[in-house]
């Protein structure tokens, strides 16, 4: 498309997702990003919750048993025969087989037979945090749904008003925006709390609206996801898990290893039903 394309498109966008670590970014990612979008979209009525529900319902149905809250301190191999998985709880769970969905890095950290070769290998790389600011508005701020901020300042990187795409009335009409950012993990801002944030982001949504004023904020939320945004460097590939551990029962499934596609609910699923393949007897 020309380097003045790349100047007020591209480049912005890639220096406003990956910041100093943009000119890393394997192409491969980028071509992703762009070959497997359509002008097609498509919203679960009521928000991904409704499909986590769902899922939690048949699991039990079905025999499970869901520990919300437990924390994971280790995993090792039971001697006689599976894996062993204690809890800070104090609790220990017996299994045949246990799929992580951790980060790589954790599954290591809570692993210790995972062998030095592993480690090297796949213990790699860097990832940055998601970050995103929920507003409710008593008005519309933009009749876009969807805004790559590409201008230098902005302290966002998405301006994403979600009921320009669905009806307020599903959120009691209230009106709702995403500001969306990806940051380094030490970043303050993934801990900053959510008055200050709104504080600091409310100047630029007027520099899009000149009407806003603060007052039009009912309601804010943030939000602050570590090791969200894997680091997708040219030799990313090489370095990628296969399913299946060293360790005997221990399998792994994350987000790092939808490559060259970008993180998405629709790439989780397509990753689970690859893993489920693997699983079935």
């Amino acid at each position: 498309m020309g380097a003045r394309a790349y100047e007020v498109v591209w480049g912005p966008l890639l220096r406003g997702k990956f910041g100093a670590l943009a000119d890393e970014i394997a192409m491969p990612w980028f071509w992703a990003r762009v070959h497997d979008r359509t002008a097609q979209l498509g919203y679960l009525r009521g928000g991904f919750q409704r499909l986590y529900d769902r899922l939690a319902e048949r699991i039990a149905q079905a025999g499970g048993e869901l520990r919300f809250g437990t924390e994971v301190r280790e995993i090792h191999s039971d001697p006689n025969g599976g894996l062993l998985v204690e809890t800070a709880a104090g609790d220990t769970i017996t299994a045949e087989r246990v799929v992580s969905t951790l980060a790589v890095r954790l599954t290591c950290r809570l692993t210790p037979e995972l062998p030095g070769e592993y480690r090297s290998r796949h213990e790699w790389g860097t990832a940055y945090g998601a970050h995103c600011l929920v507003l409710a508005l008593d008005r519309p701020l933009t009749q876009s749904y969807w805004m790559n901020v590409n201008d230098p300042g902005y302290p966002f990187m998405a301006l994403v008003e979600h009921t320009n795409y669905m009806d307020r009335a599903d959120y009691g009409g209230r009106h709702l925006v995403y500001l969306g950012n990806y940051r380094p993990m030490d970043d303050p801002l993934l801990r900053t709390p959510t008055p200050e944030v709104v504080a600091q982001f409310a100047p630029h949504l007027a520099r899009i609206n000149p009407a806003f004023r603060p007052e039009w904020v009912t309601d804010a939320w943030s939000f602050g996801a570590p090791f969200a945004q894997p680091i997708v460097t040219a030799d990313y590939r090489d370095h990628i898990p296969p399913f299946e551990t060293p360790v005997p029962g221990l399998w792994v499934a994350s987000m790092f290893q939808v490559y060259p596609h970008d993180r998405g609910q629709n790439y989780s699923i397509e990753l689970a039903e690859r893993l489920v393949a693997r699983l079935a007897p």
